[in-house]
């Protein structure tokens, strides 16, 4: 039964993980589910209570970096009001209309087109629209460190 549970879990985590990357699959957040189901079913043998809390925060500190990145770096870069708001609903609009690629894509038109409606000269539109591109990136990366080193602890704590 644990072995199977194991396996179980391993896979989930390797499709959380790619999760981290395509926005249509739960990243870090099936990552800590899975393992928190795991501990459950396990009696925390392996995987403590004391490592699912820690686990349940890091999982919330990705959560709030992933969404926070990009608005973060836009602001940095002196966005307005309207960039903003354009950037959550390019990337909104984009992502139904076209997924992934439209997402990213979509945040970045948007937050031109909002700098654009703030009477922003072109060049620092596409510039704000840039920045919400890296914040993006920083958002996957920050991501993926918590959902390797969640992946981690839990391979180390149960298969050795």
């Amino acid at each position: 039964m644990n072995t199977i549970l194991t396996i179980i879990a391993i896979i989930c985590m390797i499709i959380g993980f790619f999760g981290v990357f395509i926005p249509i699959i739960p990243g870090t957040g099936l990552i800590f589910i899975v393992t928190f189901i795991y501990a459950l079913l396990t009696n925390f043998k392996d995987i403590t209570l004391t490592m699912v809390i820690i686990f349940a925060i890091l999982t919330s500190l990705s959560f709030v970096f992933d969404y926070l990145a990009s608005i973060i770096t836009t602001k940095k870069v002196g966005a307005s009001t309207k960039g903003i708001i354009g950037m959550c609903l390019g990337a909104i609009s984009g992502f139904l209309l076209f997924n992934i690629i439209g997402l990213i894509i979509g945040q970045f038109i948007g937050a031109i087109i909002g700098e654009l409606l703030s009477n922003n000269k072109f060049k620092k539109s596409v510039n704000i629209g840039l920045a919400t591109f890296i914040g993006y990136l920083l958002g996957i990366v920050f991501d993926s460190i918590i959902a390797s080193i969640i992946i981690f602890v839990f391979i180390i704590k149960v298969l050795i």
